[in-house]
């Protein structure tokens, strides 16, 4: 919601097909493709660990890439989707995880982002050499689903 493209070009949006675990291979792609371009991946927890794996593959190519994972310890889409239902919520929410942590072990920059005061390391990184990826670890509340998501399930 409040990330600027500013080209139409420049966008991809993986939702549409339920790519769980597919953004951060996605957004290495289109930073191997567009090395000029600033490449920004938005991605929930759920998806970042099952991908977790190929931050190794950032770090060895050198990306300069920005992956933001926005954290409700939980796989919100299902939660979402299932929980105004009633049904059980216990196999797709998890308890806290470091993804911060997690993304220096593989080599990237990270930090955890819960206030904006956390933002400095952000623009430390933005400011350069942008030779690693950034990981911010972004904590959200679970509480109500994203406004894309709301859209997504009308109707279901």
């Amino acid at each position: 919601m409040f990330l600027d493209v500013p080209d139409a070009d420049g966008l991809v949006f993986t939702q549409a097909f339920q790519s769980i675990g597919l953004g951060l291979a996605t957004a290495i792609g289109a930073a191997v493709a567009r090395p000029g371009r600033l490449t920004v991946a938005a991605l929930g927890d759920g998806g970042a660990l099952m991908a977790a794996a190929e931050l190794e593959t950032a770090v060895r190519l050198g990306l300069g890439l920005l992956v933001v994972v926005y954290d409700d310890e939980a796989y919100g889409a299902e939660v979402h989707h299932f929980g105004p239902s009633g049904h059980p919520l216990g196999t797709v929410t998890f308890p806290p995880a470091d993804l911060a942590a997690i993304g220096r072990g593989y080599g990237c920059a990270a930090a955890t982002v819960r206030r904006p005061d956390d933002l400095a390391a952000v623009a430390q990184w933005l400011a350069g050499p942008r030779d690693r990826p950034m990981l911010v670890h972004a904590k959200v509340a679970r509480g109500r689903p994203s406004w894309w998501l709301e859209e997504a399930f009308r109707g279901h």
